[in-house]
């Protein structure tokens, strides 16, 4: 397995997000509340780059005249249709189970963020 420095851990606080290559691939590095996660920076709808989406939450499922919202800084929204994904899992939130986003295995070493992929 190949491991890339991304950057310091320092330069991307919680609930920020950036997009980079792994070679030719997109991916996405999110600070999700102190845990770093990396997937796939497109959008498996059509193509978008989700690193150009915004971060926040979601209004979560609830009984009928009552609204609840969640998952606060946890939730990438595609930037052209507005699909949403929870970062931690790559679980589509619109398609639960059948849409999801690749993710990548992500460590803090010596302060970097370092992609096992």
């Amino acid at each position: 397995m190949e491991r890339t420095i991304v950057g310091r851990a320092t330069d991307l606080p919680p609930g920020k997000h950036l997009g980079i290559m792994l070679g030719n691939r997109p991916v996405c590095v999110a600070n999700v509340d102190g845990e770093f996660v990396a997937f796939r920076d497109s959008c498996p709808h059509q193509g978008a780059r989700l690193s150009t989406g915004t971060v926040g939450g979601t209004m979560l499922p609830s009984d009928p005249h009552s609204y609840q919202y969640g998952l606060e800084g946890c939730v990438v929204r595609c930037p052209w249709h507005g699909w949403e994904f929870d970062m931690r899992t790559g679980e589509s939130l619109f398609d639960r189970g059948r849409r999801r986003i690749a993710h990548y295995e992500v460590q803090v070493e010596d302060g970097n963020i370092v992609l096992v992929h």
